[in-house]
């Protein structure tokens, strides 16, 4: 494949939705020469599911695939039994090798669904690092200085609080460099919380007389909330979210994200951004048309445009007009509760609400009603203790979205 070197694709691959480049000037150069430059991301697979903050840095991946580049996908199945944490409080749960394999197959098909896995290099780093002895991780650790290791935010933050910080995390760092010295890319993709990893690449390359690779840190996906989107903060969209899901997710999102969403998650043009940007301050557009061709664009890319456009059709139906949705979920009423004996079932609202698993836990439940998100056939009802009798054909609502039908 031709490498692509039209200055305004690369000056758009190096500046949308990116926090830093080090250094610039250099890579800049290196992509407007035509020649062919190997980029490479790692990742621990440490869970697996992923997330739409994940996916901004598969779409910055796409981005040199299309333009002729090579990606390298880099398994840390040897790092994740110590972890990164860079962005952590806490230490991290080892896992076992049945454990990462499950995750990295997850991961893979996740990864799939942005990145063109045929033109992917996939390695692990542990054919390297469990070949490194003592003397090897002594000459790692000359290279940097213990203060070096600690100045990290999570790290101090956990030393203030008096938490444990295990030392084979200190080590994390000298693995994650010691892999870009093996794989000696030009290029080096991560999240702007891993650049004091990244840049530890570069120095133990330098050290080594290797030219040292370039580094890209793209911006961090804020949740629905407002917050950094995390799994820990229950903010988050999976990517593997069902249509319907990930477009009624995104239509929740801040309007102060929207612009920030469609700049990380979509390609439509920048032109078209701005002129968004210009609308929103205008006040000549509301924000939730904005979310609706946002949600459209991004559930499009991961579910497919018909399952987009039916996702959207049932969000105005479901969501903003309120009906009950066509394929609303059933569960038969002796799986609710156990009958009387006059052969009723009467339970406390919250017991309904928990049985029918609409929401994640019992005191989210309880939240659900006494916020007023809680309806039995379209009756309001704000008490989590007030019990009703519970019959064939109910049809139980939590929030906006969520309905079940009793059989």
């Amino acid at each position: 494949m031709k490498i692509n070197t039209d200055p305004k694709k690369v000056d758009e691959v190096l500046s949308r939705g990116v926090e830093d480049v080090i250094v610039k000037e250099h890579l800049r150069k290196e992509m407007l020469s035509g020649k062919e430059l190997k980029i490479y991301l790692g990742t621990d697979p440490t869970g697996g599911e992923l997330h739409l903050g994940h996916a901004v840095i598969h779409k910055k991946l796409r981005d040199f695939q299309e333009l002729g580049h090579k990606v390298t996908l880099l398994v840390g199945d040897f790092t994740v039994l110590v972890g990164d944490h860079s962005d952590k409080d806490d230490q991290r749960i080892e896992l076992v090798k049945s454990q990462i394999e499950e995750n990295m197959k997850e991961y893979k098909e996740q990864f799939g669904k942005t990145v063109d896995l045929s033109k992917v290099n996939l390695v692990y780093n542990s054919s390297w690092l469990k070949k490194l002895d003592f003397n090897d991780v002594i000459d790692l650790a000359k290279i940097f200085t213990l203060s070096q290791m600690v100045e990290r935010d999570a790290i101090q933050k956990r030393l203030k609080e008096e938490k444990p910080v295990g030392f084979d995390e200190l080590l994390y760092p000298l693995m994650q460099g010691f892999d870009a010295l093996e794989l000696k890319t030009d290029i080096q993709i991560g999240g702007s919380d891993q650049l004091f990893n990244m840049q530890a690449g570069r120095k133990i390359m330098e050290h080594y007389g290797v030219k040292p690779q370039d580094i890209i840190t793209v911006k961090l996906l804020i949740g629905n909330d407002g917050r950094k989107m995390g799994k820990s903060l229950k903010n988050y969209i999976p990517i593997r979210s069902s249509a319907f899901d990930m477009y009624s997710g995104l239509m929740t999102i801040v309007d102060e994200a929207i612009i920030e969403y469609f700049t990380l998650l979509t390609r439509v043009l920048q032109e078209e951004i701005s002129e968004m940007v210009k609308a929103m301050g205008e006040g000549s557009v509301n924000p939730k048309d904005l979310k609706s061709k946002l949600a459209f664009e991004v559930t499009k890319s991961f579910n497919g445009e018909k399952e987009a456009r039916e996702a959207e059709e049932k969000f105005k139906k479901v969501v903003s007009k309120g009906e009950v949705p066509e394929d609303i979920t059933e569960i038969e009423l002796g799986d609710v509760g156990k009958p009387d004996s006059k052969g009723k079932i009467h339970l406390t609202t919250l017991e309904i609400l928990v049985a029918s698993k609409l929401n994640q836990s019992r005191s989210e439940a309880r939240r659900m009603i006494q916020q007023g998100g809680f309806e039995i056939n379209g009756e309001k009802i704000t008490d989590p203790n007030q019990i009703v009798e519970l019959k064939k054909d109910d049809v139980i609502r939590s929030g906006k979205r969520g309905f079940v039908k009793i059989i």
